[in-house]
């Protein structure tokens, strides 16, 4: 084989480029390096290709930076609201689940509070007047005088102060009460109802210090409430944790429910303490009886407090749950939300009638519209 054959034909390196080399001439280690080098591209070709290559440099320097700035807003956003994701866990009924996604949340809780961040996002709430309220204390709900506020004549000039609240329950029926209490010219009333709250857990939402405050700044004449849809839940009590419906979980909740029918009922107020209606759930049904029972018991033992049930007005005709009821012209209405447990506007008006009819005879107004008897 001739010893320069291999200086002709195609290119080791494998590009396809045929190169020749003159006879009788080595190349130096520099003229190696230059002819394996791939060939470049020339004038406007190898600018265009520059500048392709920059630009796809900058998007993924671009994206990248974009990337970054997201998730470090996240992680900031998570600093600044881990208060109130530690709040909305700790509303959750107690259990492993519970337990679980405290553990998992309390880093970003303690980083939290290690950095400030807490105090920030209360500073940013308090400047966008969503800050802690201002508390009264529980021996300003009687006031100054000692005269009871019932029985005293309703006019349109002296309406009826009336103050209402409770749970997701009350969002409508409250709004129904408010309506159809105003309509009569004699009532001012106001609704104060807290979605995901009760009585059966303090440690969420403190109904009673809630009451205290809005009874010394409404100062109302008569007081309804409407708690439960959230109550049939464990409880905790003194460090145990007490499985709904046991006899300690009954004791502990009657002593709540009192409690806050003790704070409406200062000064001589009326208190008319709305029960639950019918449930669709058999096992949720058979735990709102038995708060109802509570309920009523307790109303029993407080001269200035009445128990309103609703149960078999919100009940088909052979008393189990109905979606769809008969009003007054014998047409079917729609008076339950899909969930089986909240109210349509029609249910909210049909509750509120029967309520408001025993607050006017209560107070010795004009006698309300019909309604369904409790």
């Amino acid at each position: 084989m001739d010893d320069t054959s291999w200086r002709e034909g195609e290119d080791p390196a494998g590009d396809g480029r045929e190169r020749r080399e003159p006879a009788g001439r080595y190349r130096t280690a520099e003229e190696w390096e230059e002819w394996l080098r791939p060939e470049r591209p020339q004038g406007a070709e190898a600018g265009r290709r520059s500048s392709r290559s920059r630009a796809a440099r900058r998007r993924r320097s671009s994206a990248g930076a974009t990337l970054l700035a997201m998730l470090l807003g996240f992680f900031l956003a998570g600093l600044l609201d881990a208060p109130n994701l530690r709040k909305d866990v700790e509303a959750l009924p107690y259990g492993a689940s519970r337990t679980l996604r405290l553990a998992l949340l309390s880093p970003m809780t303690g980083l939290s509070r290690l950095v400030r961040a807490d105090a920030v996002s209360a500073g940013l709430a308090a400047a966008l007047g969503r800050g802690e309220e201002r508390h009264h204390a529980r021996a300003e709900v009687g006031g100054r005088g000692k005269k009871p506020l019932w029985p005293r004549t309703i006019t349109a000039r002296k309406p009826l102060r009336l103050y209402i609240a409770g749970d997701s329950m009350d969002q409508v029926f409250g709004s129904s009460l408010v309506n159809l209490a105003t309509a009569t010219g004699l009532v001012k009333a106001r609704n104060d109802y807290r979605v995901s709250s009760g009585l059966s857990r303090p440690d969420y939402f403190d109904w009673p210090q809630r009451l205290v405050d809005k009874i010394v700044d409404f100062r109302p004449d008569a007081a309804v409430a409407l708690f439960g849809a959230n109550d049939a839940q464990n409880v905790l009590y003194e460090g145990r944790v007490l499985k709904v419906g046991t006899r300690a979980w009954q004791e502990v909740y009657a002593r709540r429910v009192g409690e806050a029918m003790d704070i409406l009922a200062e000064n001589g107020r009326r208190v008319y303490w709305v029960g639950q209606p019918i449930m669709k759930d058999a096992g949720y049904r058979r735990r709102i009886a038995m708060m109802n029972h509570i309920y009523a018991a307790e109303a029993g033992r407080r001269p200035g407090v009445t128990f309103v049930s609703t149960w078999r007005a919100l009940a088909g005709e052979d008393g189990s749950y109905a979606e769809y009821l008969e009003d007054e012209d014998g047409r079917q209405v729609l008076m339950r939300a899909p969930d089986g447990i909240h109210l349509t506007r029609a249910g909210g008006d049909r509750m509120a009638a029967i309520v408001l009819d025993v607050i006017r005879r209560d107070w010795g107004m004009v006698p309300a519209a019909s309604a369904p008897a409790p």
